[in-house]
């Protein structure tokens, strides 16, 4: 984003209408996000991708060449801004830009943690080639949770000087989200080395302040993790808003937090200038049914915050936030013009993007063609688990008729309490039990330790089914299998690691759902549409058979997730997030 001086050179002379511009877009009203008015009568004018300039009259800047774009009728305002959001799950991030670029997003900062969480430093480096190629604007965050606690994961961090070089290359904006932010506060060297080098490169680092309060969320801000997209409650934003993060509410597919976040700000008329609308992740089932960052511009508005204030939250907000203020997130001179063609401003109906100035997207479709990379052949089929699981390999031993277990139960489909249960042993083993809706649940090393599993038990989960299975998760992307059968359970570890990664649904033998991730264990090269498609019936299939959850394979994918509360599982055993420890499935006495 440096601009050379023959680059400032030819904007000025754009302005003054001594260089002719390549658009001028005519008509429409203009929301400025810089004021917080809606204009009339203002033209725009667009040289070399960028605005050159805004005003009553851009006449002095047409030239035979010229081309003209005419907005009357509709809502000219800046493309809009996913602050914090993943794209590596289910779909390549090429994919996910194609599916939100019609919904009037043109720029995102994401987290790199699918790619990096398999493939370490080169997988970086991969997703940074990848967005690159597609002209929506990535600004990508070094991933924090590959692993999230090395103490409880088997993921490879990166080393110092990875995260130095990662941070020296003008793509990254930063940081991505501290999970674990009890390391922080517990002084983990290593974490404040990373968090040290990023402040020192003038980089920004996302914040994850989950169940953090008072003395422990003022630690973590005196640390220099400057926003959350954590907050869930009143009391959560009011308190992350007085502590001076950035506050980021939560309108996507992992969680919608709107309709608790948002009302209190609106209703105690609270500062919104360090507000910002983010997804978090919105998955391709999601994009099908609901749109990306209009759907969470318009619940905002719906929710009472009014249109402008919606709409600077998706714009200048989180522009001004990642640094990146002179080049995106509002219609002014000098910024990329990239631009929100609206047919109606209550309810954000997007008519075009533009992207520099080109028209990428109208009326709901794509018009981008340019190539993705080829991800290398090694890349597939990379779990390094072969498929020779058998039922015996979920077989918990147990020297009693019962015995006291610890047991994952399901508070909502990311969050978990310990719960310790009398659980029957048949024949020396003990077993799921679907009348306790207890599933037996399996973890598989893909990094090292090839063959170790790690055996634990949820409840909760509903579906009545043999065995289901993920190879994306959160965040430690490995095989997961929760079960009913030890033998559909092994049926399902089976045709998963032959597909190289993916999700299944089996029932008494019979493959019921199944659709496939053969890159890396995590996203499908297939169209958005498609996975999207494979998704939603894998959550039917699953809601059919008795799960309360709307995305019940979300409740399997959360399971490692070891920075949230409170019993977890990766290929190590059961975690204890909060004391951040390893804790056995038998309880003694």
């Amino acid at each position: 984003m440096v601009r050379s001086k023959q680059q400032i050179e030819r904007l000025i002379r754009g302005a003054m209408g001594e260089i002719k511009a390549d658009l001028i877009v005519t008509g429409g009203e203009l929301v400025n996000v810089y004021s917080g008015e809606i204009l009339r009568g203002f033209e725009i004018a667009v040289l070399d991708g960028r605005i050159c300039y805004v005003g009553p009259s851009a006449a002095h800047t047409a030239g035979p060449a010229t081309r003209r774009l005419d907005a009357k009728g509709l809502i000219v305002a800046p493309g809009f801004i996913d602050g914090h959001t993943h794209i590596g799950h289910f779909c390549r991030p090429y994919e996910y830009l194609q599916a939100y670029l019609p919904h009037g997003t043109t720029s995102l900062v994401a987290s790199c943690d699918e790619p990096q969480t398999v493939f370490g430093f080169r997988g970086l480096k991969l997703f940074l080639d990848e967005v690159e190629a597609h002209p929506l604007r990535v600004f990508t965050l070094v991933s924090m949770v590959a692993p999230q606690d090395p103490a409880l994961c088997s993921t490879q961090s990166l080393s110092r000087d990875e995260v130095a070089q990662a941070l020296a290359d003008p793509r990254v904006l930063g940081l991505g989200e501290i999970v674990s932010w009890l390391r922080l506060v517990q002084g983990d060297q290593e974490l404040l080395e990373k968090i040290a080098l990023a402040l020192s490169a003038g980089k920004i680092i996302h914040g994850h302040t989950s169940g953090a309060r008072d003395q422990k969320l003022c630690a973590i801000a005196a640390a220099g993790i400057s926003s959350c997209h954590e907050p869930i409650r009143e009391e959560d934003v009011i308190e992350r808003l007085r502590s001076g993060y950035w506050v980021m509410l939560r309108e996507g597919s992992n969680r919608r937090d709107l309709d608790s976040t948002l009302p209190p700000i609106v209703s105690r008329r609270l500062s919104t200038q360090r507000l910002i609308l983010v997804t978090d992740g919105m998955a391709p089932d999601d994009v099908q049914q609901d749109g990306h960052m209009d759907f969470v511009v318009r619940r905002a508005i719906h929710l009472g915050l009014p249109p402008v204030v919606a709409i600077q939250a998706a714009t200048l907000n989180p522009a001004t936030y990642s640094g990146v203020e002179q080049e995106v997130g509002g219609i002014a001179p000098g910024r990329y013009a990239d631009i929100t063609l609206l047919e109606d401003l209550q309810e954000v109906r997007v008519h075009s993007t533009l992207i520099g100035g080109e028209v990428v997207a109208r009326q709901g479709k794509t018009l981008v063609n340019s190539r993705p990379i080829s991800f290398p052949g090694d890349t597939f089929h990379s779990l390094r688990l072969t498929a020779d699981v058998s039922p015996n390999s979920f077989r918990i031993p147990c020297s009693s008729n019962s015995a006291k277990i610890r047991v994952m139960e399901l508070v909502n489909f990311n969050i978990t309490a310990e719960t310790i249960l009398e659980s029957r042993c048949e024949k020396g083993f003990l077993e799921a039990d679907l009348g306790q809706n207890l599933l037996k649940v399996a973890v598989f090393e893909r990094h090292g330790e090839s063959g170790k599993i790690a055996l634990g038990f949820v409840k909760g989960f509903g579906a009545r089914v043999g065995a289901v299975g993920t190879t994306a998760s959160l965040d430690e992307n490995t095989l997961l299998i929760a079960g009913s059968s030890d033998e559909d359970m092994a049926l399902c570890a089976n045709i998963l690691i032959e597909a190289g990664g993916g999700m299944a649904v089996v029932d008494h033998g019979v493959v019921l759902e199944k659709i496939d991730f053969p890159v890396g264990g995590i996203f499908s090269l297939r169209p958005w549409q498609e996975m999207g498609e494979g998704i939603s019936r894998i959550h039917r299939c699953l809601r059919e058979r008795g799960s309360p959850f709307p995305k019940p394979m979300y409740a399997l994918m959360f399971l490692p997730f070891v920075t949230l509360p409170a019993l977890r599982i990766t290929a190590r055993g059961l975690v204890a997030a909060k004391e951040r420890r390893l804790v056995p499935l038998f309880v003694e006495g």
